[in-house]
């Protein structure tokens, strides 16, 4: 146990350095498909990614955010789908120069032009390493707002419909909800993407099944304490979330090649499991009187979940709880 804390410790003070300045807040909106239900954007400056979806040929999303002259329009439409799935981007403002002519049936304000991106699905994916997921990039704009006034972003589809995400911004901050409550975001995004409840969860599944049975084999080895019961399970949901990373990764993959940023999510799904492992023996192996050095280790335990976004935030409650609850003996039976 002792030799794996220096190595977590270390992968995750790279990781607090790394995730700020690459990661996107995620957003999960609701309907907005016309031009008086457009979702705003609290800030262009900021690395969002929201996940939308169009249903059908002819259907545009509609956002709209409030610009100074000079403030930096930077869009960029991407989807994890292949096929005739390929959303368009529209931009119109006060003061653009117009390129290329709006799809009928985009709404556009009133005395605005517009810059008319055609979407483009690339021969191969992208692959995003934190959620993990292989994105086609169909549309970008990058560019200076002429005038101060509000701007209107408009994700179109000519064809199929399918999901999509609208990336904007460069600045990457997070406020601190919005970072502990990615782990949730991200199950928005899975079954966004299409994928199944049993899927999304059934790593953690499989690993508290794992740890079920094992305890019921090995009766002795049953943590001795609530406080190491709430280790134990803190320690199961990290594994959980270790082993999600890594299928999750798989899929991704099977869909586009293998390159350098795939070592972050790695270093994501090994932190995860090694704080996972650290948890459960260090709860196994607890007495009765729970000692300090446990409480300490479960506090840094559950620091690390909230950092790299792994135990589905009931990993990391559970292992505060395991530092917090007082002695009391649970018996093994």
């Amino acid at each position: 146990m002792r030799p794996l804390i220096p190595a977590i410790s270390v992968l995750i003070f790279i990781l607090m350095f790394a995730l700020p300045a690459a990661a996107h807040v995620p957003v999960l909106p609701g309907d907005h498909n016309t031009l008086a239900t457009a979702m705003p954007i609290k800030d262009a400056a900021i690395t969002y990614a929201i996940y939308g979806t169009l249903h059908e040929a002819g259907e545009t999303d509609y956002y709209t955010v409030y610009l100074r002259k000079g403030d930096t329009l930077n869009f960029m439409v991407n989807t994890p789908v292949q096929g005739n799935f390929v959303p368009w981007l529209v931009i119109a403002g006060p003061g653009l120069s117009p390129q290329g002519t709006a799809p009928q049936g985009v709404e556009l304000p009133a005395g605005d032009q517009a810059v008319v991106i055609t979407g483009m699905h690339p021969a191969s994916a992208d692959y995003e390493p934190f959620s993990p997921m292989a994105i086609y990039q169909t549309a970008m704009y990058s560019g200076k707002a002429p005038s101060d006034g509000t701007y209107v972003i408009a994700v179109y589809t000519p064809a199929d419909g399918g999901p999509y995400t609208l990336a904007t911004g460069t600045l990457e901050a997070f406020t601190a909800s919005e970072w502990i409550l990615v782990p949730i975001d991200l199950i928005g995004v899975r079954i966004w993407q299409g994928q199944s409840l049993l899927l999304i969860f059934g790593p953690y599944l499989v690993v508290l099944a794992i740890g079920a049975g094992l305890l019921f084999l090995r009766p002795k080895q049953k943590p001795k304490s609530p406080a190491a019961w709430s280790g134990l399970i803190a320690g199961l949901f990290y594994l959980g979330s270790g082993a999600a990373t890594l299928l999750q990764t798989v899929i991704a993959l099977s869909m586009t090649t293998t390159g350098i940023a795939v070592l972050v999510t790695m270093a994501f799904a090994l932190i995860a499991l090694g704080a996972g492992a650290v948890a459960v023996r260090a709860s196994i192996q607890s007495p009765a009187q729970i000692p300090g050095r446990f409480r300490i280790l479960m506090v840094v335990i559950g620091i690390i979940g909230i950092a790299i976004w792994a135990g589905l935030i009931i990993g990391p409650a559970f292992a505060f709880a395991a530092a917090l609850i007082p002695d009391r003996h649970v018996p093994n039976r």
